[in-house]
Formats: C-alpha cells, structure tokens, sequence
C-alpha cells in the first residue's frame, strides 16, 4: 500500500513541476527576470522533474514486478491443486497437459496452438478427459475440478 501512495505522490509531483516548468518558461511565474536567471531556473525544474519521473517509474516498475510475483505464485499455487486433483484420474502426460488448458479455459484452437496439434488431435484427448472424469461439458469438467480443489479431496474413479 505504501508503493501505491508513493506513486500517487510522486505522479502527482511530476505534473505539479512540470506545470511550474511550463508557468515559468512563459513567464507567467514569477516576476520577468534575464535570461541567464531563466535559463537555471529552467534548468533546475528540469532537473527536478527528471528526478522525480525516474523515481515514479522506478516505483512503478516494483509495483508492476511485485503484481507479478504475486500473480506468478497463485498460478503455480493453482496448478499444484489442480495437479493433486487430477492425480487420481490416470490421464496421460499429454491429456493433463490438455486438461490445464482446458480448465483455465482456452479454447479447442487455442490449445492446438499452444502445444503445436491438431484442433482435431485436442478434440480426441478432451473426450478422453471427459470420459475419464466422467463429465460431460467444458462447464462439468471445470466445476468438479474447482469443488475437488477447494474442498481438498480427491476425485473418485
């Protein structure tokens, strides 16, 4: 949470300097003043912005990596509940693979193309799935894999 206020503050300081910036270089800031005092006025907002845009997307950049981490973790959590699940329904390495594309719901196609087969290939091992799971439909298939997880048993065959 403290990543996310430091963002809005520090997004905010960029646009209140750059807005000083801006007042300034039209002279709208401030009283008119030579050139040379204009030029390192410039120059120092300049600076500070700068400074500040770094420090925004560096915060931004631990933020977007920590949503990723934690993304990354509840999949791999996912997954091994999903693994423990399907222990018991003696599918083949290539089935299993199928099953998890079919259960975060990708389409026929898709897993085709995510593991380099046949459309038609993917419509085999899902039937084989189904029939080893004794579901029916995408829906049945995803449900009782979801009831099997959170309820922590084991399917029965």
């Amino acid at each position: 949470m403290k990543k996310y206020v430091l963002r809005l503050f520090l997004g905010t300081g960029y646009v209140i300097l750059l807005t000083t910036l801006l007042l300034y270089q039209a002279g709208l800031f401030g009283e008119r003043r030579e050139w040379t005092v204009a030029v390192s006025g410039t120059l120092v907002l300049g600076v500070a912005l700068a400074v500040v845009l770094a420090l925004y997307l560096r915060v931004n950049d631990r933020i977007r990596e920590q949503q990723m981490r934690e993304s990354e973790k509840k999949q791999v959590e996912t997954y091994d509940c999903f693994l423990a699940v399907m222990e018991t329904c003696a599918l083949s390495e290539r089935e299993l693979e199928v099953a998890w594309l079919l259960f975060r719901g990708y389409t026929n196609r898709q897993i085709g193309e995510e593991l380099y087969i046949a459309e038609t290939t993917v419509k085999k091992h899902v039937s084989h799935i189904y029939g080893k799971m004794d579901v029916g439909s995408r829906k049945e298939f995803r449900a009782k894999v979801q009831a099997d997880t959170l309820s922590g048993s084991r399917p029965v065959r």
